[in-house]
């Protein structure tokens, strides 16, 4: 694989299918065989970052698995890396999500084959990947296909919550995540509307927990079986998470480790010591301990600080690559209380970000935007990610994107 010259001598280029950060998705085909294929192209600029990707490519070309759509041939020609993988009838997920009806059964099987999938490459030690549908084919007969698993996915696109933003994606027919955790649920509610209550409301609960991260892949594997019916399905037994080579960082973390175990022993040490002679103290004298007990320790928070742990977004939840991510601080009136209060989405697009701002905290939420090029007039809003007149409660948070222009 990857012959000098391969990539213009063996490959032409028939359709471009999506653009990337830094390459494209094309239909191309081989003209030895005449085949069709799909060809990721894309560049690095570090030589040490090109090998490693080749590294990676060269263990994704060895995954056989039909959930995977096979890996024909990779390289890197005059600085320009590329895979090329055999296609199927059908399209890219993102391009039918909106003609596509989707069960909740059928959902939640989609996202129990991919955990399969993605169970044999954990244990292979492969890559952590993306699965959302922006990583997803899908073929006429309705099935879906890993594409690129030789790229480390973000943080809330791969796993477990990788799994649970794509039941989003499916429920909600769109490829931008929610920071808001009650726009998620609402969703989740729509979705598993057909089911018996009890199973409604389990399929709902695993889905928030896999979605915020508050539980592991094995665990979700399970309860998703369960779900399901498929009886006596256990997962594989633990083993180390997705693994890369042994750089010179992780040899840092080890001797940085290394040193500051022993000063955490003495501050153990010291701790259990400061606790038997207060217990010996109190015994002694309960009106000296009484005096002695140290004063409260007084926590600084902010007034715009009413997110629940469930709602904290995380960076690759909120942005495309190219995206800068503008979190700016709110002002919320009334207190913690002000949470249990019901409130609506406002529609903030077409709006200049000033505006939109304004709207957001008159709506008693907080927000975040974040500069991204569009057709759309530069700063104004082009895009949100809760969809306007949603019930939502004071402090979730709204997330909207501002064109810098093109």
């Amino acid at each position: 694989m990857g012959n000098p010259a391969n990539l213009a001598n063996r490959y032409r280029i028939v359709q471009p299918l999506k653009q990337l950060t830094n390459g494209q998705i094309v239909r191309g085909q081989d003209v030895t065989s005449e085949r069709d294929v799909i060809i990721y192209t894309f560049q690095e600029s570090d030589v040490l970052e090109n090998e490693e990707i080749l590294h990676w490519m060269k263990k994704a070309s060895q995954i056989s698995n039909k959930h995977f759509m096979q890996m024909l041939d990779y390289g890197s020609e005059d600085g320009t890396l590329y895979a090329v993988l055999r296609v199927e009838s059908g399209s890219l997920l993102t391009d039918r999500l909106n003609d596509l009806v989707i069960t909740g059964n059928k959902a939640l099987t989609y996202v129990h084959e991919l955990a399969i999938a993605l169970r044999e490459a954990q244990m292979k030690q492969h890559l952590a990947f993306s699965v959302d549908v922006n990583n997803l084919w899908i073929t006429d007969q309705g099935q879906l296909r890993i594409m690129d698993r030789w790229t480390e996915g973000n943080n809330g696109r791969r796993g477990a919550p990788g799994l649970g933003l794509l039941l989003y994606q499916l429920a909600a027919k769109t490829d931008i995540p929610t920071s808001s955790m009650s726009a998620y649920s609402f969703e989740m509610s729509l979705l598993f509307a057909h089911m018996a209550e009890e199973t409604r409301e389990r399929a709902v609960a695993l889905a928030c927990k896999a979605y915020e991260g508050l539980c592991t892949f094995e665990d979700f594997q399970l309860e998703l079986g369960g779900l399901l019916g498929i009886a006596g399905e256990k997962p594989e037994p633990r083993t180390p998470s997705y693994a890369k080579p042994s750089t010179s960082s992780e040899k840092k973390a080890v001797r940085k480790w290394l040193l500051i175990a022993p000063a955490g022993l003495s501050v153990l040490v010291l701790v259990l010591f400061l606790s038997l002679r207060s217990n010996s103290d109190y015994a002694n004298d309960a009106k000296q301990q009484t005096t002695a007990k140290a004063d409260p320790v007084a926590v600084a928070t902010s007034g715009a600080d009413f997110s629940k742990p469930s709602a904290s977004p995380t960076p690759d939840r909120t942005a495309t690559p190219t995206a800068e991510p503008v979190v700016a601080p709110t002002q919320l009136s009334g207190d913690s209380a002000g949470q249990d209060q019901l409130g609506v989405v406002p529609d903030l697009v077409n709006h200049t970000r000033e505006e939109a701002e304004k709207m957001a905290l008159d709506a008693g939420l907080r927000y975040e935007f974040f500069l991204e090029s569009s057709s759309a007039s530069q700063g104004t809003v082009f895009k949100q990610d809760i969809p306007p007149g949603t019930a939502v409660h004071n402090g979730d948070r709204v997330t909207f994107w501002v064109s810098k222009g093109l």
